[in-house]
């Protein structure tokens, strides 16, 4: 089977939908969200400039098993059209261009009797250029926690993940909390911990007439597999940073959530490796103005 054939299989099976931790622990069924996103282009310490646009979307599915269990299946598909201008480093050629990643995982969670949430999520992921190796562009593994609430305002918890990613192996351990600090100032988690790294923390204030305003921060981690004919073939590409952002949301309805964000993305790095992970070429980047937006469902 070619790579196209296969890619595109991958396409269609998951047809849309990454980030909503919020619609994820809705009570409805089914979860969605969109996120279009621009990370405009800043200098490379080599010489020239690289900057991507995307979208990020998920697509979930939760059943409650019994008053203590839960089961669900999460799909997202993301996509980077990335551009490089008079690159100075990789030898004077753009690294890659486009890239897609395509990921199932399937969260469980479990209250004992005593008051703790007990949850793991096993992902697999394909994360490369549409012209990768499928199974050589593989990343799996999972991330396990246990939290509790600590009184009715105080959730806190902690997990680690654990991936095989792309001639990687990584393992971080990852706060979980939810802090409702005053009726409107709140702390928690923005997004969902996984293979590009952990949850981050927010800090939110609920404004009137529905509006809430957040400011936040992560660090990412993102590994793709290269295309077979490129300029390093079958080689790996990595882009790694810290997003620190502004959120300003507002409910649109009951099962429908619109986020806008502006930020900043630092301690920026762009490397390049061969085939087995050997390192060939790497480039600090300038901090880059980042603008998206975040549409959360569920019905």
């Amino acid at each position: 089977m070619s790579m196209r054939v296969t890619f595109h299989s991958a396409l269609v099976l998951t047809t849309v939908i990454l980030t909503g931790s919020a619609a994820a622990q809705a009570p409805a069924n089914f979860s969605y969200s969109i996120s279009p996103l621009l990370h405009t282009e800043s200098d490379l310490d080599g010489g020239g400039e690289a900057g991507f646009a995307g979208v990020l979307t998920t697509f979930g599915r939760f059943w409650t098993l019994d008053p203590q269990s839960s089961l669900g299946v999460r799909l997202h598909a993301d996509y980077e059209d990335w551009r490089f201008d008079r690159v100075g480093g990789f030898g004077g050629v753009e690294p890659w261009g486009q890239l897609y990643r395509f990921g199932l995982s399937a969260p469980y969670s479990y209250m004992t009797d005593d008051g703790w949430r007990l949850s793991v999520t096993p992902t697999v992921e394909y994360s490369g250029e549409s012209s990768a190796n499928f199974s050589d562009a593989l990343e799996y593994g999972a991330t396990v926690s246990a939290a509790r609430r600590i009184r009715p305002d105080l959730t806190l918890g902690l997990g680690v993940g654990a991936f095989a990613r792309i001639e990687e192996t990584s393992l971080f351990p990852f706060l979980i909390v939810d802090w409702r600090i005053t009726d409107r100032l709140r702390l928690s988690n923005p997004f969902l911990a996984g293979p590009a790294g952990p949850a981050g923390l927010e800090m939110s204030y609920a404004l009137n007439a529905g509006w809430e305003a957040g400011v936040g921060a992560s660090y990412r981690s993102y590994r793709h597999r290269l295309d077979e004919d490129g300029p390093f073939a079958g080689g790996v590409g990595e882009n790694r940073y810290i997003p620190v952002y502004l959120r300003l949301g507002r409910d649109l309805s009951e099962t429908l959530k619109l986020s806008l964000y502006a930020g900043v993305a630092t301690s920026a790095t762009l490397r390049v490796e061969d085939a087995n992970g050997n390192r060939l070429h790497e480039e600090d980047q300038d901090p880059a103005a980042m603008l998206g937006l975040s549409l959360i469902g569920r019905f």
